[in-house]
């Protein structure tokens, strides 16, 4: 991975990174050109993008579709234009964007069906990226190329990128998918906090079956966190600490914590609270660490 551009004055440490919320003066120009260049691709799609942000064309040529590309890439205030691209890169095809890769052992055929499914990767996404980097946007494309989602710290995309690599096993179900889904959900363009943190518990719960009650096929975060402390003399930690006990009793917490701290998965008397998107992002972290030390075999059976 690069490192992104930064002023030459932010380089020396003259002042700090700042990532632009709002679509830059400079960045709205090209941004609008290339909406222009991707609805084209379109087509006649470009009537669901309109559709789906309730964006109405005004009077003209019912055959003039280059006059409704116009309206909908020059139309929109700045404000909305985020809103525009994420709407229009859900619509574009994909050829799995930078995952799709054609191996040396592929078929000619297959090759050229792979490359032809990248090219609106290559036209569009790859295009965008740049400028978004370039203008230090705060949203970068989604891992799967459909979405905006907002930029996270190197460091910590890396850690959540280990977690990911390290949940890809069958025996720890469906972790990495899970685990990307909170991400992508807590880090989105209009963020779903809830639904991110549910599915940073069931990232865990995935990545800790295994380990900590395999032969409980009911076994819940809740569940596995009870029997953890009746496992001591089971389990290992590669840290250990002076009584020998930190490590698990380290992952106890943080479990205990992810597992009490949402509060809107059951109903009751007293009134239950959506989690906000600060505990949606704190949980996803929570989740990778966890994730990560019991998929990696860092926390396992002695």
């Amino acid at each position: 991975m690069t490192e992104r551009w930064a002023p030459l004055s932010e380089r020396e440490g003259n002042a700090p990174e700042v990532l632009r919320e709002q679509v830059s003066d400079g960045l709205e120009g090209p941004l609008r050109e290339w909406i222009v260049r991707a609805l084209n691709e379109l087509g006649s799609t470009t009537t669901r993008v309109a559709v789906r942000l309730d964006f109405a064309f005004y009077a003209v040529d019912e055959n003039d579709e280059d006059n409704e590309i116009l309206q909908l890439a020059y139309g929109p205030s700045r404000e909305q234009l985020w809103d525009v691209v994420d709407a229009v890169l859900d619509l574009l095809p994909s050829g799995g964007w930078e995952r799709t890769r054609p191996t040396p052992d592929m078929d000619r055929l297959t090759a050229a069906l792979t490359m032809a499914g990248s090219l609106p990767d290559i036209r569009f996404r790859v295009p965008l990226r740049k400028l978004l980097d370039d203008a230090r946007a705060a949203y970068v494309i989604r891992s799967d190329g459909r979405a905006l989602v907002r930029r996270v710290d190197p460091a910590v995309g890396a850690a959540l990128e280990e977690a990911l690599k390290a949940a890809d096993q069958p025996e720890r179900g469906s972790a990495s998918r899970h685990l990307r889904q909170a991400m992508d959900l807590a880090y989105a363009l209009h963020p779903d906090p809830v639904k991110a943190y549910s599915e940073a518990i069931k990232a865990v719960e995935c990545a800790l079956h295994d380990t900590v009650q395999p032969n409980n096929r009911k076994a819940t975060l809740g569940t596995m966190k009870g029997e953890l402390p009746q496992l001591q003399n089971k389990l290992r930690s590669a840290i250990t600490g002076p009584n020998g006990a930190e490590g698990l009793e380290t992952a106890l917490k943080m479990m205990t914590l992810l597992w009490e701290g949402q509060t809107s998965r059951h109903g009751a008397r007293d009134q239950t609270r959506d989690e906000t998107p600060e505990a949606a992002k704190m949980a996803v972290h929570l989740a990778a660490a966890l994730v990560q030390w019991f998929a990696s075999g860092a926390i396992g059976r002695a």
